[in-house]
């Protein structure tokens, strides 16, 4: 079977009877004609073709695959070995859970109704062995059946065989359906990753997505090209749908983070700038950002000096023995230039505490 080309091969015995009273003779066993004798040629034989054939051979291998066999009352037996390849209608849009129906049809080419009439024989019509076995697919029983076909020249009769085929499911669970699962599973594993980790999260987005494209262009390799949906194109569709949303998650959640850093350091620079009294000298301010951070301590761990970001005037119980203390202790770690040392600078402190 080649769902590609929609046909399929079959080697059959096809055995034909009829009664011809013009080959009756006076005689009790019954005369065989086999392969290589001068007489199969000079034997009427019924014109029946497949109508539904591609391509149709006898064997002929050692020697021609035929024989007659001539019963004393006219009843003609003939036996022939043939392969055909057949063409068979499929039906894709539930595949590959789907179920096909193919057949074989048999008619006289230029016998109508009036001159000639078939029949399935009723104790041996069509069976199909036991030993066959299809590697995609198992084969129902066939179904005969007969009628008449309507030409221009007249009614013909048709002799039909179908059966069914189902097509075995778990090579398309192996080979398509459990990747793309493990594909979507895969992809989702950058939700638990940083958002920092813009490499690793956009190069597993980006691998999932190209491998189950693949992964579906290799589906629809061996198929015919169908104007329709497939049950398996929708699988894979809304698969490629989860991977692309995983990978569109991480642009959105990679912008948002961005934008919110970018929100808080806009903020955080426009509340120290607000807070922090246009008239500290500017290496007095870069002092104090220093200080906020780090503190000073003194050498000899006799004065620690701890500061916060906002800078407001001390309090009047400080404004002499704190302010001295400090300026003094600051003096001399020499980190103040000698021009703010002036007492009309004044460390404009929010909190600070002296330490012994």
């Amino acid at each position: 079977m080649s769902t590609y080309v929609r046909d399929y091969g079959a080697t059959l015995f096809l055995s034909l009877r009829w009664d011809d009273p013009r080959l009756s003779f006076i005689g009790i066993e019954p005369i065989d004609l086999r392969s290589g004798s001068n007489l199969l040629d000079k034997i009427w034989t019924p014109d029946l073709y497949f109508t539904n054939v591609k391509e149709a051979k006898i064997h002929e291998v050692t020697v021609t695959n035929k024989h007659v066999r001539i019963h004393p009352d006219g009843h003609v037996l003939y036996d022939m070995r043939v392969s055909l390849v057949l063409i068979c209608h499929l039906y894709l849009q539930r595949f590959p859970m789907d179920k096909q129906t193919c057949g074989i049809e048999l008619e006289s080419f230029g016998y109508t109704t009036r001159d000639i009439q078939l029949d399935w024989d009723a104790n041996f019509s069509a069976i199909i062995a036991p030993e066959v076995v299809m590697p995609e697919f198992t084969v129902g029983l066939p179904v005969t059946s007969k009628g008449m076909r309507r030409y221009p020249l007249g009614y013909y009769a048709q002799l039909q065989c179908q059966f069914s085929l189902h097509r075995e499911l778990i090579f398309y669970v192996m080979e398509h359906y459990v990747p793309s699962f493990l594909l979507v599973i895969l992809s989702w594993v950058s939700f638990w990753l940083s958002v920092d980790a813009t490499p690793a999260r956009a190069s597993l987005g980006i691998t999932t997505v190209l491998t189950l494209t693949t992964l579906s262009s290799t589906a629809r390799t061996s198929l015919a090209k169908v104007s329709y949906t497939k049950a398996i194109d929708i699988w894979m569709l809304v698969c490629s749908l989860f991977v692309f949303a995983a990978l569109l998650e991480f642009a959105v959640a990679s912008y948002l983070h961005k934008a919110t850093d970018t929100c808080d350091a806009h903020k955080a620079r426009r509340r120290q700038s607000l807070n922090v009294d246009r008239r500290t000298p500017p290496h007095e301010h870069e002092l104090l950002e220093l200080t906020s951070k780090s503190g000073l301590q003194h050498r000899n761990h006799e004065t620690r000096i701890y500061m916060e970001d906002s800078f407001y005037d001390e309090p009047p119980s400080l404004r002499n023995k704190g302010y001295k203390l400090i300026s003094r202790r600051i003096d001399r770690y020499s980190l103040f230039h000698d021009g703010y040392r002036d007492p009309d600078y004044r460390l404009r402190l929010r909190n600070f505490t002296l330490y012994p």
